[in-house]
């Protein structure tokens, strides 16, 4: 699998997962969307347990395991979400907070060269943003999203974030959003293609 997409609505089928799909649609890669709204993922406690004594991995034992096996997996990863409160919604935000393991694998360089906050493995990768809202905020939720990315090190290679006032993009009822949506999935599939770690 190339890559990998997070759709960070708790609601199916609606905006952000219709923007997502148009992406999806143009990259010509193989991918899988994972939904955190969905999956069993438990708080982070900041025990820092994957650091001190697993290193890479959590002590709980629920869904994202295996989500950051995927990220190791895939060349390229997508973040969609929608605008709550000028943030991404609960589910998606417990999923970046519980991706810190991945910080203390051990492989990749230092974090700006500090020990204490881990490696970057991550580092390099494609990555894309995609943040709707109803009318507001959009622009501070894809600033979290993009902190999150530059955190961890990817190389942030296309954002679309617009105010979508509920619609559900299709290639028939909205063809000039579609288009390019499918043409930056055009782009991001390129640069996956052209990822070598």
């Amino acid at each position: 699998m190339d890559i990998l997409a997070l759709c960070g609505s708790p609601r199916k089928n609606k905006t952000t997962h219709s923007v997502l799909q148009a992406v999806l649609d143009g990259t010509g890669c193989s991918s899988e969307i994972l939904r955190p709204a969905d999956m069993n993922i438990g708080h982070c406690t900041g025990c820092l347990v994957c650091k001190k004594k697993t290193p890479g991995k959590c002590w709980q034992d629920d869904d994202m395991a295996m989500a950051i096996d995927k990220m190791f997996e895939t060349k390229g990863l997508i973040i969609a979400s929608p605008t709550y409160f000028g943030n991404v919604p609960g589910p998606l935000k417990n999923f970046v907070d519980r991706s810190i393991p991945t910080s203390y694998t051990g492989k990749g360089d230092p974090w700006m060269g500090a020990e204490n906050h881990g490696t970057r493995p991550l580092k390099g990768r494609p990555a894309m943003i995609l943040v709707v809202s109803g009318g507001a905020d959009h622009e501070k939720t894809a600033a979290n999203i993009r902190l999150v990315l530059e955190y961890y090190e990817y190389s942030i290679v296309g954002e679309f974030v617009e105010p979508m006032g509920g619609a559900v993009i299709s290639r028939d009822e909205y063809p000039d959003i579609y288009a390019e949506l499918f043409e930056l999935g055009k782009m991001f599939g390129q640069a996956v293609h052209d990822y070598s770690p």
